[in-house]
């Protein structure tokens, strides 16, 4: 990793006040407190208290269905798709590299002017910043220079925007009521959200380009100051990342790339 990528992961950090881990060139770590990843990882469990705070986990273990590894989940983790939902869903932080899979990825790249066309929730983030984007006032050209410049922008997926079907494949194989569907879309050097836990588990397609994460793996339910163990995952296109609920984590934009694109797929209910 160069010192531009290791400014960036540490902002991330400074912004709640943290001490952060320090990484040196590559994947190397200067010490145990930040490991890096290039190949299937599995996290530590994440504990049974964590594991029963999981509420909406246990409806899509019982109801998983579908067309096996000619399905949605299947094109998602490929051959470890059974392996997902016995022994990965609601237990730790998965990470499955495309590399490593014998299927294509369900959707490659990203149709950005199409989801500006069509949605009208498109938010704008630079390091936990929102404002809904007016495009009245923005036209997709200047959204793109608000991108050039290290912005980020957050769609949330509607019926209208072409990866709805996406939305819907999920959520019957599944069989399940209802996923949050967000592409997170950012420029260089972006950072579209502090380091951060979401509310419900999420699934994590990697689109485009690449982004660089952190993510917590020791102090389960602890508050962040407690944690001492932190994964760092290089997501490239293809890629599949799992964060059960609760899990503290943060991505950024990696370096010598000019904008990264990834869906991120919650599991509501």
């Amino acid at each position: 990793m160069q010192p531009l990528t290791i400014q960036r992961v540490v902002l991330a950090f400074l912004a709640l006040e943290l001490s952060a881990p320090t990484r040196t060139d590559g994947f190397s770590c200067s010490s145990s407190s930040m490991t890096a990843v290039a190949s299937i990882f599995l996290g530590n469990p994440i504990g049974e208290t964590m594991e029963q705070q999981q509420h909406e986990v246990k409806t899509v273990e019982i109801a998983v269905r579908g067309d096996g590894e000619d399905g949605i989940l299947g094109q998602l983790f490929g051959s470890s798709r059974d392996k997902f939902f016995q022994d990965i869903l609601g237990k730790r932080v998965a990470y499955f590299p495309r590399s490593e899979m014998e299927r294509d990825s369900p959707v490659k790249g990203i149709k950005l002017s199409s989801l500006y066309e069509t949605n009208d929730w498109i938010s704008l983030r630079i390091r936990g910043s929102r404002e809904q984007l007016d495009k009245s006032t923005m036209c997709y050209e200047q959204m793109l220079e608000y991108l050039d410049g290290g912005g980020s922008v957050v769609i949330p997926i509607s019926p209208s925007d072409y990866l709805h079907e996406l939305k819907m494949n999920v959520e019957n194989e599944l069989d399940i009521a209802d996923t949050s569907m967000n592409v997170y879309h950012s420029g260089p050097s972006a950072v579209a959200l502090n380091i951060h836990y979401d509310a419900y588990p999420v699934i994590v397609l990697q689109l485009s380009g690449e982004k660089e994460w952190i993510i917590q793996n020791d102090a389960f339910g602890d508050s962040i100051k407690d944690v001492n163990t932190w994964k760092n995952i290089t997501m490239k296109e293809g890629d599949v990342l799992y964060i059960p609920k609760g899990i503290y984590h943060a991505a950024t934009t990696k370096e010598g790339f000019n904008s990264t694109t990834h869906v991120t797929i919650g599991l509501l209910s």
